[in-house]
C-alpha cells in the first residue's frame, strides 16, 4: 500500500515510475486471498473505519462506493468461559457489560471521552502527530491509571490485543490513546472484493513488475542502481533517479546496509534494524451459518496468552452439489502468540487439526464438522509500536532525502491508511528535492 501510494504521487508530479513487487499482486499485507467456491470470493477482509480519510478520498476518486460493505462492530469477550458483548459505539453495551464492575466501566468511558477531545492531535496514522504523546509509557501502564487489573484485562486488553496481536505491556500508550480517540462512534467497513483494489488503482500509470524481487540496491554518482530477479530466475540491473524503499523494515535494512551514511544515516539504520514484528497465522473454516455469531470478533479476556486469541466470522455463500446457494460462515481462527509460533512449524494438515482442537478452549460450541478452508501465515505481520517508537519515527521522517527514502506501515501502525500516508510523505521528499 505504501509503495503504490508513493507511485500515485510521483506520477502526478510528472515522474516515470517503475514498481518492483516480489509477490504476484500489489497490496502487500493488505492483499487478500481469493477462492472461487465462495461469494464474495475474497478471503480475510481487512477492516477499515469511517475515520480513514485517505481511504475514503480514494474510494470516492475511483468510484468504488459500491465495493463497500458495512460490518457490525460486534465484539464478544469471553472471560472464563462466559461470553459478553462489548460494542464500541454503544453506551448501553458498556454500562451493562458484566465482566467488570461499575467503577471500571465509568473509568473506561471517562478515559475514552477524555481522549476523544484530543482526536485531531491523537492521529493514529501520523507518527509526527503522535510523537509528543509517546513519553515512554506502555499501554498497560496507561490503562492501570484508571482501571483495575480486572478492568484492564476485560476492557482495554481485549480491544487491543485481539485486533493487533501485541501485548499491551510491549506497546506505546500513544497507540492506545489514539485508538480510544478515534474509534468511539466509528463505522466499520470491508471491501467486497478485497482492499488491494486501492493499491492497484493507485499504481495506474506505473510500469509494474510483478514477481520481481529486488536483490541489490546501490547508489553511484547520485544514481540508483537496482538489481531484481524475476520469477523465472532472470536477473537484471537498471538505473534510476531515486527510489522509495517500501518493504518491511528488515528487508529495507538489508537492501540499504551497504549504502554510505550520508544516504542512510545512523538513526535511520537503527530505526530499521530494531523494528520488531509479530508473526500472524489465520486458519479458516467453513461452518453452518446458524452455528456461530455473525460478523463477530470473539476474543479472549485476561492477561494470559491463550491457545486461541480471536475468532472472526464473515458471512459467505457457497453452492451445494445441485448448484443451490447456501449461506455459511467463514470463521477465521487466530491462535495466541506462543501457539502461533508453534503452529507455524507444522504442516497445513497439522495446523488445521491442532487449531480445531485449540479453538474449543475459547468457544466450546465451535462446530465439530467445521470444514478446513484456507490458511494464511505472515512471519512479519504486525510491526510493534514500542514505547519511544513514534518519537524515533518522526525523527527519521525528518532525516529522509533523495535519492533513497523509505515508506511502510512500520512508521506508525499496521494500518492501510498509515501505509498510504507514509508513501505520500516519501514521495513528497523526492518531489521537493527533485
Amino acid at each position: 500500500m505504501a509503495g503504490c501510494a508513493a507511485a500515485k504521487e510521483l506520477i502526478k508530479a510528472g515522474r516515470e515510475v517503475v514498481i518492483f513487487e516480489a509477490a504476484a499482486g500489489l497490496g502487500g499485507r493488505a492483499r487478500s486471498w481469493h477462492r472461487s467456491e465462495i461469494e464474495p470470493s475474497v478471503g480475510i477482509n481487512l477492516w477499515f473505519t469511517s475515520f480513514y480519510k485517505l481511504m475514503f478520498e480514494r474510494i470516492r476518486e475511483y468510484g468504488l462506493e459500491d465495493q463497500l460493505v458495512e460490518m457490525s462492530n460486534n465484539v464478544i469477550v469471553v472471560d472464563k468461559g462466559k461470553p459478553a458483548e462489548l460494542l464500541s459505539d454503544s453506551m448501553r453495551s458498556l454500562l451493562t457489560y458484566p465482566h467488570v464492575g461499575l467503577r471500571d466501566r465509568i473509568g473506561f468511558l471517562t478515559g475514552t471521552l477524555k481522549e476523544t477531545v484530543k482526536r485531531k492531535q491523537l492521529d493514529i496514522f501520523d507518527p509526527v502527530a503522535l510523537a509528543p504523546f509517546d513519553d515512554g509509557t506502555t499501554a498497560a501502564q496507561y490503562a492501570r491509571k484508571s482501571l483495575s487489573q480486572r478492568g484492564f484485562d476485560n476492557l482495554l486488553r481485549p480491544e487491543i490485543e485481539s485486533f493487533w496481536l501485541w501485548r499491551c505491556e510491549d506497546i506505546s500508550a500513544a497507540h492506545v490513546r489514539a485508538m480510544q480517540a478515534q474509534v468511539a462512534g466509528a463505522k466499520f467497513y470491508v471491501f467486497r472484493n478485497g482492499m488491494e483494489v486501492i493499491a492497484e488503482r493507485n499504481a495506474e500509470g506505473a510500469d509494474i513488475r510483478l514477481e520481481h524481487e529486488v536483490t541489490e540496491l546501490q547508489v553511484d554518482d547520485g544514481r540508483v542502481h537496482i538489481t531484481a530477479r524475476s520469477a523465472d530466475g532472470e536477473t537484471r540491473s537498471e538505473e534510476f533517479d531515486d527510489v522509495v524503499v517500501a518493504t518491511t523494515a528488515s528487508v529495507a535494512a538489508k537492501l540499504t546496509a551497504a549504502l554510505p551514511n550520508d544516504l542512510v544515516g545512523r538513526d535511520t539504520r537503527e530505526f530499521l534494524e530494531t523494528q520488531v514484528y509479530e508473526p500472524a497465522l489465520s486458519v479458516s473454516y467453513l461452518v453452518d451459518f446458524s452455528s456461530m455469531p455473525s460478523e463477530a470478533h470473539i476474543v479472549a479476556a485476561g492477561a494470559d496468552d491463550p491457545p486461541v486469541k480471536t475468532i472472526i466470522t464473515f458471512p459467505r455463500t457457497v453452492r451445494d452439489e445441485k448448484g443451490k446457494p447456501v449461506d455459511k460462515h467463514l470463521a477465521f481462527v487466530y491462535p495466541g502468540r506462543a501457539q502461533t509460533r508453534r503452529l507455524l512449524t507444522l504442516s497445513p494438515e497439522e495446523q488445521y487439526a491442532e487449531t480445531k482442537r485449540l479453538v474449543t478452549e475459547l468457544w466450546p460450541d465451535f462446530p465439530a464438522d467445521a470444514e478446513p478452508f484456507e490458511i494464511a501465515s505472515r512471519p512479519q505481520a504486525m510491526p510493534l509500536p514500542a514505547p519511544g517508537r513514534y518519537r524515533m519515527s518522526a525523527r527519521v521522517i525528518g532525516l529522509q532525502h533523495a535519492p533513497v527514502v523509505f515508506a511502510g506501515d512500520y512508521f506508525t501502525s499496521p494500518i492501510s491508511e498509515a501505509a498510504m500516508l507514509s508513501g505520500i510523505r516519501a514521495a513528497e521528499k523526492l518531489t521537493q528535492t527533485g
